[in-house]
């Protein structure tokens, strides 16, 4: 990098040893250079990436009511289930739950109790991706007829995709203590 160099007297007096002040400036294009590249350095590094917002899935079903018809329980965020990765059958976790998986429907409910719900199949929903039904829900449950379990997790939470509460078990409905708005296929 090229530097002018200039070089002043102190204003030394007879009989003293001189001193000389040496001063390196550099030219105004360099550091103006040198400054725009670390700014754009500095703003690249700090740029925030937005949350990612759901994957918007479209309903299977409308304006279904479970009211009275299913065990309802509590969901709290960050919960998770006994067994992992799979969502158990209401009498334990099945060998075979594989062949029986489907039909399988995540029904996401504007009403505790599961009720006033939106149903969403989950054979055609993507796995490892966040999903939004687009409407806040305060309960679910999934609806699976052969009560078998399902060999994913399914996971709901709010919007934002960053926390989720694991639904541990088909046939059960859980009202929530969250208003959600997402939900996700693991794995």
């Amino acid at each position: 990098m090229p530097f002018n160099m200039c070089v002043f007297d102190n204003g030394n007096f007879p009989g003293q040893t001189p001193q000389t002040n040496i001063v390196y400036s550099t030219p105004l294009h360099t550091m103006l250079f040198t400054f725009v590249t670390l700014a754009l350095a500095l703003l690249s590094a700090v740029q925030a990436t937005p949350v990612a917002s759901g994957t918007t899935v479209h309903p299977v079903v409308d304006s279904v009511s479970a009211d009275g018809t299913l065990p309802v329980v509590g969901l709290a965020l960050g919960s998770a289930g006994v067994h992992g990765n799979v969502t158990v059958g209401t009498s334990g976790v099945h060998g075979d739950s594989v062949n029986a998986v489907y039909p399988a429907t995540i029904f996401l409910c504007r009403s505790t109790g599961c009720g006033s719900c939106t149903g969403f199949d989950l054979s055609i929903q993507p796995h490892q991706t966040c999903l939004t039904g687009g409407f806040n829900y305060v309960s679910a449950f999934i609806n699976q007829p052969s009560n078998q379990g399902l060999p994913f997790a399914v996971y709901t939470g709010p919007s934002g995709c960053g926390s989720f509460a694991q639904v541990p078990v088909v046939n059960t409905c859980y009202n929530a203590n969250y208003v959600g708005w997402d939900f996700e296929l693991l794995p």
